[in-house]
């Protein structure tokens, strides 16, 4: 008997619920039918509720069928895809570049047209894909995701483009020097947060010796409105954390903190332009030295290091450089971005600002870099151990 794989996380709207559980009925009665081609080969299915009757809707069904056959060649083009957004957002559909892929296979996760749901634009509509995969080992259906993109109509082209210009065109617009904010409107502009931001950059601009970057700020009131505005109706991870963002392609904030402040990830925007063949654990740490790490200041997380490597004598920093091995202390300290942290604290106290933007440049492999900082393998533990007992050097 086939069975429904349900994710771990909660479905908040009706609709969404809805929508889950009718996408996942068709593509069941798809595979009951045997209505699908080799596992190689390319297959789109289409919701019933669907019009193929329109011929919009079908110069729609061939442009996706398209689109999503040839969209995994390239990040930087597509002939389906508007030309702008490659400009604009450098890659745009970067979400679902190999979304089809899984441990199960290339190609496990099989792309539905469930919706062509109409705008109030006559010459745009959204378009909704669901990414489903079938086991055949254990008979379970995994929903991976539920996207939207825009149809452009142009007589009888379709261009697709990206879902975040129509999602928040209706939002609050503040500019404010190198920052263009965009803001939801479920929330109140923190003027105080927008006006202590621009203290930060300037922070960022003197330190790294730059001029400030052009930035476009979303500000969320949460993860999953982050998620629902780049164009997902379901994906894990919106409801995974509570609060977080990103720094993405384009000098793009994505805030899912309810703040009108994120200097961690706007480092990253400096940091990916200024030294983008930066190590990320560096950049990881340096982000965390000079604006902390979710909700707290690295002043904060320092002491968590402090109170971790207290309690953990036979921890090797050595072996823990990956910036994104998921090791917390008490759930809110990373060790790896707080352990690259105090390396470059350590680097400013004993050899200067100069060395530690040499470091920064370095295009040499981690180990290398840091050994023109006197960090090595053999003696991190040793080193970083007697930093943090001594009085935190501050960045700026």
């Amino acid at each position: 008997m086939l069975q429904i794989h349900q994710p771990l996380v909660p479905i908040c709207k009706n609709r969404t619920m809805k929508l889950i559980l009718l996408l996942l009925t068709a593509f069941l009665a798809l595979i009951c039918n045997g209505q699908q081609t080799n596992k190689d080969d390319f297959l789109l299915s289409v919701s019933p509720i669907i019009d193929k009757t329109s011929k919009v809707n079908n110069l729609i069904i061939n442009a996706l069928t398209d689109f999503l056959n040839t969209k995994n060649y390239s990040l930087i083009e597509n002939k389906n895809w508007v030309r702008s957004d490659f400009e604009k957002y450098v890659y745009p559909y970067l979400d679902i570049y190999t979304i089809e892929n899984s441990k199960f296979g290339k190609g496990f996760y099989k792309p539905t047209l469930v919706e062509i749901i109409p705008t109030e634009k006559t010459n745009q509509k959204i378009i909704k894909i669901a990414f489903i995969g079938h086991n055949s080992e254990t008979q379970e259906l995994q929903l991976k995701t539920i996207y939207n993109v825009i149809a452009n109509i142009n007589q009888d082209t379709i261009l697709f483009s990206r879902y975040l210009d129509h999602a928040t065109e209706k939002w609050h617009i503040v500019n404010k020097n190198s920052l263009t904010y965009k803001i939801s409107p479920n929330k109140t502009t923190n003027k105080t947060q927008i006006a202590q931001q621009q203290i930060d950059i300037k922070h960022i601009c003197k330190f790294l010796k730059c001029d400030a970057i052009p930035i476009t700020y979303y500000s969320c009131i949460n993860p999953k409105e982050l998620f629902e505005i780049k164009g997902f109706d379901y994906t894990p991870m919106m409801y995974i954390d509570k609060t977080g963002g990103l720094a993405d392609y384009g000098n793009i904030i994505f805030s899912g903190n309810n703040a009108e402040i994120y200097t961690h990830e706007i480092v990253h925007i400096y940091t990916s332009k200024l030294f983008p063949k930066i190590d990320k654990f560096i950049d990881e740490g340096l982000a965390t030295y000079m604006a902390g790490s979710g909700k707290f200041d690295y002043k904060w997380h320092r002491n968590k290091l402090d109170k971790f490597l207290t309690e953990n004598p036979n921890y090797n920093l050595a072996e823990h450089t990956d910036a994104y091995e998921r090791i917390y202390f008490e759930s809110e300290t990373s060790i790896p971005y707080l352990t690259s942290a105090l390396i470059l604290e350590r680097t400013l106290r004993i050899y200067g600002k100069d060395k530690l933007l040499d470091l920064l440049k370095s295009e040499k492999d981690l180990w290398t870099s840091l050994e023109i900082v006197g960090v090595t393998k053999e003696n991190i533990n040793t080193e970083l151990r007697k930093e943090v007992k001594l009085p935190l050097t501050p960045v700026w």
